[in-house]
């Protein structure tokens, strides 16, 4: 997730200073989402060098005066348009999972069914942990949460569909073999004499 982002649009609920951003980054996300004070304190400078918030100086009672940052103008544009560029999720192409398949089929020290088991079964211990996390969610309170691990339940379960499928066509995947590389010869090339 984008810190940059998340301030900014905590920032144009209210100004705040660096502290209060951070707890409320806290409560909003929770502890699955944990930002350190000083990655707080050093997005918040570059925010201010940016133009995208401005800071001015608070006094507090008995307390060392404080910066609270407020969103510019510039800071509103900036958030409008992150909100409003679509996300296209990562679905692993490549990942590490499909290039240990495509190598235990064209001929590695472990079957692919032995590849293909280990990883449902981690992908079964890691549904289950979000079902048991789902379980517990409080929907009145914890609303975002739940809908994380909603995507997350769906993602792991279309995953092992996707398993469930790689299974039914084991024959025909076993039988794939890559093309091979164009020979070349191998050494030096010969030098041509020229002839005088």
């Amino acid at each position: 997730m984008s810190v940059k982002h998340a301030l900014l649009a905590l920032l144009y609920q209210q100004p705040m200073h660096g502290y209060e951003l951070g707890k409320q980054l806290a409560l909003t996300f929770g502890n699955e989402w944990e930002v350190k004070p000083g990655q707080v304190a050093s997005t918040l400078a570059r925010l201010g060098e940016a133009g995208l918030a401005e800071w001015a100086p608070a006094e507090a009672d008995g307390a060392p005066e404080r910066k609270v940052y407020r969103l510019t103008a510039q800071g509103l544009a900036e958030l409008r348009a992150w909100l409003l560029q679509p996300e296209v999720r990562d679905y692993h192409l490549g990942d590490a999972f499909y290039l240990k398949l495509v190598l235990s089929l064209v001929g590695g020290p472990v079957p692919p069914e032995q590849v293909l088991m280990a990883q449902r079964r981690e992908l079964y211990q890691v549904l289950h942990r979000v079902t048991e996390l789902r379980q517990h969610a409080d929907v009145s309170t914890e609303l975002p949460w739940v809908l994380l691990l909603d995507s997350a339940t769906m993602h792991l379960e279309a995953d092992l569909r996707w398993i469930e499928m790689c299974e039914a066509r084991l024959p025909d995947l076993k039988r794939y073999r890559p093309p091979a590389p164009e020979p070349k010869p191998r050494g030096r090339p010969r030098c041509k004499k020229e002839h005088p």
